[in-house]
C-alpha cells in the first residue's frame, strides 16, 4: 500500500484512519471483485480470514444423497448427490464407521448401508484434487455457543474451556434438563430422555460467557431444525438439499469468541442490513462504513497485511526474522537471529529470541491457516532449563489456538513437531494470490 493515500489529508483528526490504537478486535466485512471477504483484526494485524466460496456444495450442506457403491476396501461408501454420474462434484465419499446407526428413508434400517440406499448426509469437507467432498451421516448445527448433532445423548464441552467453566456448564444444563426441558413447547411433549438420547451437544468456547438462557434457546432451536430436517427427508425426493448453510461471515462470526469482540465494520449495505437484523451480532456493535474519501480497505492497510501474510519471510521486532515454506508434505519454519542486537551472552541471546519466535509462529500457523505436519527450526541452544522452557512455551502458545493445535516433541535434531488440524483451506489458496499480487486485490 502506498504510503501517500488520496484524500487522507483532507481527512480530519477523528477519523478513523488516525485513531490506531481503537482498530482492535474487529471483523471487517469487505467487497473485492464481487466476492466478499471476512477478516479478524486484532492489534493491527489479520488474525483471521474467510471468503465467500461459490460452491454448489459448501461445508454444511445436508442433501438426501443416493449410495452408488459400497467401496470395502477403503471402508467407505460413494453417495451421488445431484442426478448423473461421473461429474465433478456430483459425487461424495463417506467414511463407514463401527456401531454406527445409518438410517436410509428408502427402507428399514439395519445398520448396514446398501447400493441404492437413500441417506441425508452432510458436507464436512470440501472436494481436493482427485478426492470427493467427504461425507457425515452425522449431520450437526452450530450455534454461537452450542453444537448439536445426532448421537447418542452426550453433553461435552469445547477443549478451550476452563474446568470450572466445564463443570458449571454441565451443571447448570442437568437442572435445565429437569426442570424445564419437557416443558419447551417446539419439542413437544416428549419425555427427557427420549429427546435427549438422539442428540450430542457440545457447548462452545463462547457459552461460559452468556447467560443460560442463550444457549437453552440455541439448543431447542437447534434441535427443532435438526428434526425438520429429518422429516424433509421422509418426504423429499433423492438428491434434494434438506439445509443450506447460512452465509459465510455469520459462520466467520459465530467462531469468533464474542466477549474479545469490539464491533464489526463493514461498507455493503446489504451486508449491514443483515447483520443488524441478526440474533448472532445483538451483542456486537455493527457499523457502516460509508465515507467515499477513502475505502475500509484502505484503513486498515488490508494489502500491506495480506502481503505480509504471503511472503515467506517474516520480520520480528528484534531483528530476528522466520522462514516459512509450505510444500505438499509439510510446513517448514526456521528461526534466524538476522540483524538483532546480541547485548547479552550468546545462549541468552537465543533463548530471548526463540521465545519471540514462539509467539510469531504460532501468530503465523493461526492467520495463514496452515495445518497438517509443522517443522520448526529453532536456533540452537545448549542450555537444559532454556530448552525446557522454550517446549513449555510452545505448549502454552499452541493451546491457544481455537484451531485444536499440539506440540508434539523435540526431535533428535531439536526439530520442533507440531501438529495443526485441518479446519479450511489455507490464505493463500483461499485467496488464490501471489506476494507480488496483492497490490491489485484491495
Amino acid at each position: 500500500m502506498s504510503r501517500y493515500i488520496q484524500g487522507a489529508s483532507h481527512l480530519e483528526k477523528e477519523h478513523e484512519l488516525y485513531q490506531r490504537k481503537e482498530r482492535s478486535n474487529k471483523i471487517l466485512i469487505v467487497r473485492n471483485g464481487g466476492i466478499l471477504y471476512s477478516f479478524l483484526i486484532q492489534d493491527n494485524r489479520i488474525c483471521r480470514a474467510a471468503r465467500e466460496e461459490k460452491e454448489e456444495f459448501p461445508i454444511g450442506t445436508i442433501v438426501l444423497g443416493k449410495v452408488l457403491n459400497v467401496a470395502k476396501q477403503f471402508q467407505g461408501a460413494f453417495l451421488a448427490l445431484e442426478e448423473g454420474r461421473g461429474t465433478k462434484g456430483r459425487t461424495g465419499f463417506l467414511q463407514i464407521k463401527e456401531n454406527a446407526c445409518y438410517k436410509p428413508v428408502n427402507r428399514a434400517a439395519d445398520g448396514r448401508i446398501l447400493c441404492s440406499d437413500e441417506i441425508p448426509v452432510q458436507i464436512i469437507k470440501q472436494a481436493k484434487g482427485n478426492k470427493p467432498p467427504e461425507l457425515s451421516a452425522e449431520y450437526s448445527l452450530a450455534g454461537q455457543t452450542v453444537v448439536v448433532k445426532k448421537g447418542s445423548g452426550r453433553v461435552t464441552c469445547s477443549a478451550k474451556s476452563g474446568a470450572q467453566d466445564k463443570e458449571r456448564l454441565r451443571k447448570e444444563f442437568e437442572e435445565w434438563k429437569e426442570t424445564v426441558w419437557s416443558k419447551v413447547p417446539a419439542l413437544g411433549e416428549r419425555e427427557n430422555a427420549s429427546v435427549l438420547a438422539e442428540w450430542d451437544i457440545t457447548f462452545r468456547t463462547n457459552a461460559p460467557a452468556v447467560k443460560p438462557e442463550v444457549w437453552q434457546k440455541e439448543i431447542t432451536d437447534l434441535i427443532s431444525q435438526l428434526e425438520e430436517i429429518d422429516r424433509k427427508s421422509q418426504k423429499r425426493t433423492t438428491y434434494s438439499k434438506l439445509y443450506e448453510p447460512p452465509v459465510f461471515y455469520l459462520d466467520f462470526i459465530k467462531e469468533q469468541r464474542l466477549s474479545s469482540l469490539e464491533e464489526i465494520v463493514t461498507d455493503e449495505r446489504d451486508v449491514y442490513e443483515t447483520l443488524a437484523a441478526h440474533a448472532y451480532t445483538s451483542v456486537v456493535p455493527v457499523r457502516f462504513y460509508e465515507d467515499k474519501r477513502i475505502s475500509l480497505a484502505s484503513v486498515y492497510a488490508l494489502d500491506t497485511r495480506l502481503r505480509e501474510l504471503l511472503s515467506p519471510k517474516v520480520y520480528m521486532r528484534s531483528g530476528a526474522y522466520l522462514m516459512i515454506e509450505q510444500t505438499e508434505a509439510l510446513v517448514a519454519i526456521d528461526v534466524n537471529s538476522g540483524k538483532a542486537e546480541k547485548k547479552t551472552d550468546p545462549e541468552e541471546f537465543y533463548f530471548r529470541t526463540n521465545l519471540e519466535a514462539v509467539k510469531e509462529v504460532c501468530y503465523q500457523l493461526s492467520a495463514r491457516n496452515l495445518s497438517g505436519m509443522i517443522l520448526v527450526d529453532f536456533i540452537n541452544m545448549k542450555d537444559r532449563e532454556h530448552t525446557k522452557m522454550l517446549v513449555e512455551a510452545l505448549k502454552e502458545e499452541t493451546a491457544k489456538d481455537t484451531v485444536t493445535t499440539r506440540f508434539v516433541d523435540l526431535t533428535r535434531l531439536g526439530l520442533a513437531e507440531i501438529t495443526r488440524k485441518k479446519s479450511s483451506r489455507s490464505l493463500q489458496f483461499m485467496l488464490g494470490l501471489g506476494v507480488e499480487e496483492i497490490t491489485d486485490f484491495l
